[in-house]
């Protein structure tokens, strides 16, 4: 493959996260514990309807598979993962597709972990992982034939840039898709996901009606805004489930009041009105 080629919208936040608390957040020992649910997939599940009686584990794949169809590559492709956890839809992608992967993220962990996964599904010759910062890219430009993000766009301390940094290293017709939790309607100055317990590193989110204007303000052009709450509403109370199930693992870490704290922030999840969920696809003029 040659590898030659080369007035914004505002977020609504509580206090943006610096890239560097994001990574460390992740690096923490309990994404160890999270990387045995689902086969290491840390992001919501996508049911078809409300009869859809998949698992979580079922819905997360679907979820991927709804990326998957949105980026649409052709094999060959060369695709950035933007935010790649540890590196399981990246993989899925490239066994689905025929492409190459380069996934980012802050944590060195994950992309330790990532970089071993690929190695044992051998996989290591088309996909690999680098610790990367989203705001500051170091590829040339035009370098990827697309790009997706599934789930890290709320960690972004500035969403504009990146979403700039991704227009630039995208070739012409590149496709974006992006799944990302979003306020569906916000009252000035509050901050839902603060009020449940949780850091500044989730508080980065756009409102749902915003990011049109987010996207076209970077220089993409919005395919696709749509709000699927619907779809993946029942992902927090299935993790809370599942939390319950690695108790012990927890207590561990964090002893009894500590899991008692994440369980009940985790519920808490599930019961914000305002919190919701887009699917966006973009595309590179």
């Amino acid at each position: 493959m040659d590898t030659s080629r080369n007035g914004i919208a505002s977020t609504t936040e509580a206090e943006a996260p610096e890239s560097q608390s994001v990574g460390t957040y992740y690096d923490h020992r309990i994404f160890d514990i999270m990387a045995q649910l689902g086969d290491g997939n840390l992001h919501y599940g996508y049911w078809l309807d409300e009869n859809d009686q998949s698992t979580l584990e079922e819905a997360m794949e679907q979820m991927t598979a709804q990326m998957i169809r949105r980026l649409a590559p052709n094999s060959g492709d060369r695709i950035l993962d933007v935010g790649c956890g540890n590196g399981t839809p990246a993989l899925r992608l490239a066994r689905a597709c025929d492409v190459e992967v380069v996934g980012i993220s802050v944590s060195e962990r994950q992309v330790a972990r990532a970089n071993e996964r690929a190695r044992s599904a051998g996989l290591a010759d088309r996909v690999r992982f680098e610790r990367v910062d989203a705001m500051r890219l170091p590829y040339a430009a035009d370098f990827f034939d697309g790009a997706w993000a599934i789930e890290s766009m709320f960690h972004m301390p500035d969403k504009a840039r990146v979403l700039s940094q991704i227009a630039r290293v995208l070739r012409p017709e590149g496709r974006f898709p992006i799944a990302d939790l979003v306020y569906r309607k916000l009252s000035a100055g509050t901050s839902p996901l603060a009020e449940a317990g949780y850091t500044s590193v989730y508080a980065s989110l756009t409102e749902f009606d915003a990011y049109a204007e987010l996207v076209e303000g970077a220089g993409l052009i919005p395919l696709e805004v749509t709000d699927i709450t619907e779809r993946t509403a029942r992902s927090n109370a299935c993790f809370a489930d599942w939390m319950r199930t690695q108790r012990d693992q927890y207590v561990e870490l964090f002893g009894a009041a500590g899991f008692d704290m994440l369980l009940a922030n985790q519920e808490a999840m599930a019961h914000i009105p305002d919190l919701g969920y887009a699917m966006v696809t973009a595309r590179h003029p």
